[in-house]
């Protein structure tokens, strides 16, 4: 008997994940059930997902990449209990999660058909990130671990820059499918297509991420422009940033920041509770401080 396929998109932090699951929910006639976890704890990619449909699920408790055991086995095993079976499960991993160790979980449930992992990487940013002290094992490890490529982002490069940064790639590491796009949009065929073995991955390779995590629940309303001014000071070093929060004027807005490109955009959510996760740099992130500074734009 033929498992239910799964695909697993990995990719760093701000890459354009949410985006890409977006966009195939937008326009799959599939029955898509969706797996969705962020570092931090509240579930915010889910939160943010804007097509839905009665397959979106989510994961509880954490971090995939340090809390993947009994919540992602009894979810994915809630699949196989179903009667109406998903037409393909797509599981998002963390932005700093391996995609070894959620492989090395899938491997054990014989009713899944494992597709392949899509990795996304920020074309506008991966030639630092490789050069990053902090970052870069991580960044390294998700390229070695990827059965497709996706160089997101590629309109924010000069086409020489461009040109360089699919060397430096392609001089580093061994590339199995590569695609170029903008605004993570690649078509369903190609994001969901069984890619065969994958590449031989040590799963006994230990993740410590480097990453400290505040979920943040502003009780008053902010001001965006002075919120975009705290995020960016690289006092902080703040590494990604993505929720709701309310205006002076109280409406609704979702922020993504992704330590270089910042959007503050408003919706049409209904969102009692204002929150969102901001990820910074270990030994580098004031948590305490941040958040007193933090409370200090909020008017109530």
């Amino acid at each position: 008997m033929v498992g239910i396929p799964l695909t697993l998109i990995s990719g760093y932090l701000g890459t354009g994940k949410t985006t890409l699951i977006n966009n195939l929910l937008r326009t799959t006639k599939k029955k898509i059930a969706l797996l969705v976890n962020d570092f931090g704890d509240v579930n915010i990619d889910e939160s943010l997902i804007e097509a839905r449909t009665d397959s979106v699920l989510s994961i509880a408790g954490g971090c995939v990449c340090c809390s993947y055991g009994n919540e992602l086995i009894e979810t994915l095993e809630s699949m196989n209990s179903n009667e109406i079976l998903p037409d393909h499960i797509v599981l998002e991993a963390s932005g700093i999660a391996l995609p070894s160790k959620i492989i090395q979980t899938i491997s054990l449930m014989d009713f899944l058909s494992f597709h392949g992992t899509v990795l996304l990487t920020d074309a506008s940013r991966l030639r630092s990130q490789l050069n990053d002290l902090y970052i870069s094992d991580t960044i390294s490890l998700q390229i070695e671990q990827h059965d497709l490529l996706v160089l997101n982002k590629t309109d924010l490069l000069e086409e020489d820059e461009l040109l360089n940064c699919i060397d430096t790639l392609s001089k580093r590491f061994e590339i199995r499918k590569f695609l170029k796009t903008v605004n993570a949009y690649i078509e369903e065929e190609d994001m969901l297509l069984d890619f065969g073995p994958s590449h031989k991955i040590n799963l006994e390779k230990k993740q410590e991420h480097g990453f400290i995590s505040s979920t943040i629940k502003p009780t008053g309303t902010m001001n965006a422009e002075a919120l975009s001014t705290l995020l960016r000071d690289p006092v902080y070093n703040i590494e990604r940033a993505k929720g709701f929060f309310k205006n002076k004027k109280g409406e609704v807005c979702t922020i993504q920041y992704d330590g270089l490109t910042l959007k503050i955009e408003k919706t049409e959510k209904n969102e009692k509770e204002s929150v969102f996760v901001v990820i910074g740099k270990k030994n580098f992130y004031n948590e305490k401080e941040f958040v007193e500074k933090l409370n200090g734009i909020q008017t109530q």
